[in-house]
């Protein structure tokens, strides 16, 4: 085999993808709801999401371990040599040479030491202060991460709906195009009707193939949307529960959904979280600015027969910028800027969230009354071209009369189908937009 390493990365791609994909219902087409529960699970944008939320969170508990006490365990091997020397007589008189013995010592140490952080100014504190609203803004990431993939696997499925339903509604223009052509052409044979009578049916019939071959490309492109927001890869054109017209329910009003908006948006929470983290950055610096002092208490404790012994010690220090360049100041006045213009976000945010909800209902509630009218265009324009065929058939009416009801006809069966996902997409972006929770 000329490409083993090759082969083997192929058959680990398929293997991944087998396992990605494990979690989809395969026995029947998959709701809405199917769709949404793997995404949350398995695409990047929420994981990434939950990765961060979960650094954050081993941050905030480092932050907090400033309290705990630091206890440590040493070890040392002492080796010492010593010479001695002797003065030999070679004549009885007391000159000769010196020699030499050396000894050596040897000395085992084991300390456990405690030495708690009794006060550093506040500076853990605040470390951990910052922490905790980071870890809260990841939280808010999290829950906007699930929302913007709730809504954009809403969106995908609904326009995958939306655009098979209008194949099929091209597929039934062109076979009833195709039905007018071929009563028109028997009649032209038989001599009941002129030559002149089979043009504009056969440009009909040409239009609704183009519109067939668009709305079936349109149909394959948004199933590849859809997988993609469901985090999926390339595949075949999943399966999907189409839907009834939605349940009649009463519309909730605006201020109830701009208040409702204000507590559970994730975008508030985060911005409130950033907040919180830059006043503590703030008081931070400021703390800098002045003395700050330090208390720490140690123990130490000689362990396994070693000659150390145990004792306490209190160690008290105070330090003081006298000069740093400015540094200090700067970062005070960073700090001030960075949390002047958190509140002007803040703000800011607060004004966009009212324009988003209020046109998120006016949307909604249009979409609610095109569906209404929609649906009664279908039921006229239908009885419009049985009526029409009905007439060309007794010889009393020409051929464009019944080429312009299938048109009307066909134009009034998509309107009302995209008036039907619209009114399901608009209430899934009305719920986005006041930050309802998702499953």
């Amino acid at each position: 085999m000329k490409h083993p390493h090759t082969l083997a990365i192929l058959f680990v791609l398929v293997g991944c993808s087998l396992v990605h994909g494990a979690n989809l219902p395969s026995d029947r087409p998959l709701t809405l709801q199917d769709c949404i529960s793997y995404a949350l699970e398995n695409h990047n944008s929420v994981l990434a999401a939950q990765r961060e939320l979960a650094a954050s969170t081993a941050e905030t508990r480092q932050a907090k371990a400033g309290y705990l006490p630091n206890m440590t365990v040493s070890s040392r091997h002492i080796r010492s040599d010593s010479e001695e020397g002797d003065l030999l007589s070679k004549d009885g008189i007391g000159t000769g040479t010196e020699l030499t013995r050396k000894g050596a010592s040897t000395e085992d140490e084991v300390t456990l030491g405690i030495s708690p952080t009794i006060y550093d100014g506040g500076r853990i504190r605040m470390a951990i202060r910052q922490a905790v609203a980071s870890e809260k803004a990841s939280e808010a990431e999290v829950e906007l991460a699930r929302q913007d993939r709730i809504l954009a696997v809403t969106q995908a499925y609904f326009q995958s709906l939306l655009t098979k339903r209008l194949a099929d509604i091209a597929a039934q223009s062109v076979a009833e195009a195709q039905r007018q052509y071929d009563m028109v052409r028997t009649r032209i044979e038989a001599g009941d009707a002129a030559k002149v009578d089979i043009y504009p049916v056969e440009v009909q019939l040409a239009n609704s193939r183009l519109k067939k071959l668009q709305a079936d490309n349109d149909a394959r492109i948004a199933a590849n949307i859809l997988r993609n927001a469901m985090g999926l890869g390339r595949g075949p054109e999943l399966k999907l529960v189409d839907i009834d017209e939605p349940a009649s329910e009463p519309l909730p009003s605006l201020e109830d959904c701009l208040s409702y908006a204000m507590d559970h948006r994730p975008e508030v929470a985060r911005v409130m979280a950033q907040l919180e983290s830059a006043q503590a950055a703030l008081s931070y610096a400021k703390s800098q600015a002045g003395p700050i002092p330090t208390v720490t208490l140690g123990y130490e404790e000689g362990l396994s027969g070693s000659n150390s012994g145990s004792g306490w010690a209190i160690e008290l220090g105070l330090s003081m910028k006298i000069f740093d360049g400015g540094a200090t100041k700067a970062e005070i006045d960073s700090s001030k800027a960075r949390l002047e213009s958190l509140r002007y976000t803040a703000e800011q945010l607060r004004q966009d969230i009212a324009t988003q909800v209020e046109e998120a209902h006016l949307n909604l509630s249009n979409a609610l009354e095109r569906l209404v009218a929609s649906k009664a265009n279908v039921e006229l324009a239908k009885t419009n071209l049985e009526v029409a065929s009905s007439k060309y058939e007794q010889g009393l009416a020409i051929p464009l009369e019944v080429v312009s009801a299938q048109v009307s006809y066909a134009d009034a069966q998509a309107n009302y189908a995209q008036a039907l996902y619209d009114s399901y997409l608009a209430r899934a972006e009305l719920d986005k937009a006041m930050g309802k929770r998702g499953n």
